[in-house]
């Protein structure tokens, strides 16, 4: 049997990392950021609670890593796995409509959301993050549009806002859905998405 290869001590401190913020993003999801301790996240994790601190302050910097994590990357695979422009605006539409069904995880940024609103530190991170998320649809948006014929790339960034804005909101309302519902909020996001993706955003 050929032996395991000898994590490095860099390579070590990551799995562990990475291993926290995995099992945080379900607990989190399950119970709720406040519902959810360090303790249970650790023991999820199959780690103390020193190796928790060892790698993060609170547990407000654990959830600001999982949203991290969480940050699209998707646009761009689908960007490199196709090259046919009609293919990749249908790609992309279906991808776009099946976002409001991350309900789990859009209600649990909404939560901390609500408690980032009455601490300015957590607020001010949260804040970073969501730019960046931002800028990371925003690309993605520019290059779509600027691969679809008659369509210029004019503020991305705004076209990438109205998207996340429309998943969110679906996703809000979208507690308890039966498959018309599903349908219809499916519809909705391609909607929102012909429409946002149709002509240029006016100044």
């Amino acid at each position: 049997m050929k032996a395991r290869k000898r994590l490095t001590r860099e390579e070590s401190k990551e799995l562990t990392r990475t291993r926290l913020i995995e099992a945080a993003e379900r607990l989190f999801i399950r119970k709720g950021f406040d519902g959810a301790s360090v303790e249970d996240i650790s023991e999820s994790a199959g780690y103390s609670r020193g190796a928790f601190y060892s790698n993060f302050d609170d547990k407000e910097q654990l959830f600001l890593a999982v949203i991290d994590r969480r940050r699209p990357k998707a646009l761009d695979d689908l960007f490199q796995q196709l090259s046919e422009p009609t293919e990749r605006i249908a790609a992309v539409r279906e991808w776009f409509s099946k976002q409001w069904r991350l309900k789990d995880f859009i209600a649990l940024r909404m939560e901390f959301s609500r408690r980032a609103m009455r601490d300015r530190s957590v607020r001010k991170h949260l804040a970073g993050l969501r730019e960046q998320e931002l800028e990371t649809y925003a690309a993605s948006v520019g290059r779509f549009l600027s691969a679809r014929d008659g369509v210029p790339a004019d503020r991305p960034e705004i076209v990438a806002l109205v998207l996340l804005a429309v998943a969110h909101g679906l996703a809000s309302i979208a507690i308890d859905t039966d498959p018309e519902s599903e349908r219809m909020y499916t519809e909705a996001a391609k909607l929102a998405f012909d429409r946002m993706s149709a002509s240029p955003i006016p100044y």
